[in-house]
């Protein structure tokens, strides 16, 4: 074999390890925020695929109601889920145009109490449209 083919196999090799490393890693839920009949929750290491993220959901729905009471649907069963990577962790909003995209929790009783908006996948449930992944 020619020392390009071994650089290339390399690569593949470092590519499915990574790979593998990416999805087999535990989600970590970080925090439940709760208002009413909509949930935020806060995540760790959340599947990165579409298909890993409604399994993740389908496998996981027993244990959130269990531990969080999840969802908690209207009385019409509607509910809505959402996400949210924790990223680099909770923030402080300054109140300035760089934290312009933070999404802030008002049940936490501290300053830093905001994460960035980066929602990962959301569960909602309509009379219209029945259950929905985004």
């Amino acid at each position: 074999m020619s020392k390009k083919s071994w650089v290339i196999l390399a690569f593949i090799f470092c590519g499915l390890i990574y790979f593998s490393y990416q999805t087999l890693r535990p989600v970590e839920i970080v925090d439940v925020h709760q208002d009413k009949h909509w949930t935020d929750i806060v995540v760790k290491n959340f599947p990165v695929t579409r298909w890993g993220k409604v399994q993740w959901w389908e496998d996981n729905q027993d244990f959130l109601k269990e531990k969080y009471g999840i969802p908690k649907p209207f009385s019409d069963g509607t509910f809505e889920i959402t996400f949210w990577d924790i990223g680099s962790g909770y923030r402080v909003d300054r109140m300035v145009d760089q934290d312009s995209d933070l999404l802030c929790f008002k049940d936490m009783d501290v300053k830093a109490n905001c994460i960035e908006k980066d929602r990962v996948f959301s569960v909602s449930m309509s009379k219209n449209l029945g259950l929905q992944y985004k």
